[in-house]
């Protein structure tokens, strides 16, 4: 596959001339997932390669193939930047510059594409100038001839995975909003193909870019998805429930009865919440689920003690829920927070951000926002593990590696509340901020599970969307793509999992809001959304 491999120079001259032929589409390929995993694209021609090593020593990017298909609701894009990057926290930007409707008589001339209608920007830069690191995505429409204002990417509907560092990315674009945010309704998609380039820009100058493709489109566009029935989020018979959920601090209490609806809509067996304002008792959480689940079954809840402002908390319906002692309050071993500091130094990642000292008193003051405790399903303990990393950060950045050792200490509590039960079952989930590096979501994983193995990690699927993006903004302004930050962990031998997805209220037909108890807008109260997996549980069976 073209887009998989770095091809040597002597390649490219056939990849050029035969990608045209190679790259035609195909209507009856199954739909792209916008999931980071890239085998989907298996046997997808590049529409365009460029060549690996014109760039200067040590540009960030060196573009190499880029691959397109379509979809009737959506535009895919795979490109391949060369080396290993956070796509929204990079030096310099990319631009993805797009004849819409592969007319060049509309739109306007920009970055060598006659016709551009709209313009990607994977990176947003404050200052273009300064080459320092940017922040987000966004999009620049032409106005009057020329491209606009970067603006946000939810204007197109415009969704980028992996989040967290990678050296490739899929970029996906909702077609209808294409055509609504070019002021020319029915353009994208309208015609028979579109065209356009990849382009690297660093400190205002180009430093690379592709030649101009062309991609004939295989599909029209269509209407969205049909909502889902209330039977899609049904339990598997006989499966247990597990619940995750960031609840966005103060919106937790400020919004009591949306966030009831749902936890009652999904019936959790163990509700796992991260996030919690500190402010939030154990009374609090009794009070939140009182009344919530069957008849007779009472809810119980244990809370941790550490975490700083936001803390986390596991709570089961007609179980008894055991805190594990040793992971109360979770600490950092000791000079590992001064260890952090000397190696990453404290110059703020981007200008007005905290510095790190400010982190590192924080996060000694507080520890971990994680704690751990035991519920019995079939006679068999098992570990359920909340948690909340560091946010913000690209690459090898103070945050990232902040998250890395987070991930590390909270990695070592594990290992030391399952020392002596090798049969106990583990969940570990919540909001990992993987925006930087993937190291943290390695680290944490390691050696976890059984025999030494590393946890699995559950695919949580929002079907009508087609990606695995957890947070999404709620706000209308945020410069960030929709992404992956929160992930569910777990032992894959004394745990199967039997059925796994992301919830969304808006997904729901107005029937299934009827029969479920809920309300369109009630998943928004928080800017993530939950994470539900069923579980088979395999009795456990002493040795």
């Amino acid at each position: 596959m073209l887009i998989r491999s770095r091809l040597p120079a002597i390649a490219f001259a056939f990849v050029a001339l035969t990608a045209g032929c190679l790259a035609e589409p195909s209507a009856e390929r199954p739909p792209i997932w916008t999931d980071g995993d890239f085998d989907d694209w298996e046997g997808v021609a590049s529409a365009v390669v460029d060549p690996i090593g014109d760039v200067p020593v040590g540009s960030p990017v060196d573009l190499g193939a880029l691959a397109a298909q379509d979809d009737p609701l959506f535009l895919h894009f795979l490109i391949d930047l060369g080396h290993t990057v956070t796509v929204q926290g990079m030096r310099g930007s990319v631009e993805l510059v797009l004849d819409a409707d592969g007319d060049p008589a509309t739109g306007a001339a920009y970055g060598g594409v006659d016709g551009t209608d709209l313009v990607v920007i994977l990176t947003r830069q404050a200052e273009p100038e300064r080459d320092g690191y940017g922040a987000g995505v966004g999009i620049r429409r032409i106005e009057g001839g020329a491209p606009g204002e970067v603006e946000q990417a939810s204007r197109v509907g415009l969704l980028v995975s992996p989040t967290h560092s990678s050296d490739r990315f899929e970029v996906r674009l909702d077609r209808a909003a294409v055509a609504e945010a070019t002021e020319q309704r029915g353009v994208a998609g309208t015609g028979d193909s579109l065209t356009g380039r990849l382009r690297y820009l660093r400190a205002g100058s180009v430093v690379d870019e592709t030649a101009v493709f062309r991609h004939t489109l295989a599909t029209a566009p269509g209407e969205e998805s049909a909502l889902l029935g209330a039977d899609a989020v049904a339990r598997v018979p006989g499966a247990f429930r597990v619940v995750a959920w960031n609840v966005s601090s103060m919106s937790f209490r400020n919004n009591q009865d949306a966030f009831r609806r749902v936890v009652a809509a999904l019936a959790p067996d163990v509700l796992l919440l991260d996030e919690i304002h500190f402010t939030v008792t154990p009374e609090d959480l009794a009070r939140f689920t009182l009344d919530l689940g069957p008849a007779g079954e009472e809810w119980t809840w244990w809370l941790a003690s550490g975490g700083g402002r936001q803390r986390t908390a596991v709570g089961a319906s007609g179980r008894e829920v055991r805190g594990e002692g040793g992971m109360g309050r979770i600490g950092y071993q000791p000079g590992a927070l001064d260890g952090w500091l000397a190696a990453v130094g404290d110059e703020p990642e981007i200008p007005g951000m905290a510095p790190p000292s400010v982190l590192a008193r924080a996060e000694a003051e507080g520890g971990l926002s994680a704690t751990g405790a035991w519920v019995t399903v079939d006679g068999r303990d098992i570990l359920f593990v909340p948690v909340d990393l560091q946010s913000a950060g690209y690459d090898g950045s103070p945050r990232d590696r902040l998250r890395e050792l987070q991930a590390r200490t909270l990695n070592q509590a594990i290992a030391a509340a399952l020392d002596d039960r090798p049969g106990a079952g583990l969940v570990v989930a919540g909001d990992l901020n993987v925006v930087g590096s993937a190291r943290p979501l390695d680290e944490l994983r390691r050696g976890l599970g059984v025999g030494g193995r590393d946890l699995d990690v559950a695919r949580l699927e929002r079907l009508r969307n087609r990606s695995l993006a957890t947070w999404r903004s709620t706000w209308g302004e945020d410069p960030f793509s929709p992404g992956r930050l929160d992930y569910l962990l777990y032992r894959g031998t004394a745990l199967q999992v039997e059925q796994a997805f992301l919830f969304d209220a808006a997904d729901m037909s107005a029937s299934a809001q009827e029969t479920l108890g809920i309300l369109e807008s009630d998943t928004g109260k928080s800017d993530h959304l939950p994470l539900v997996v069923d579980f088979g549980v395999e009795r456990y069976k002493p040795e």
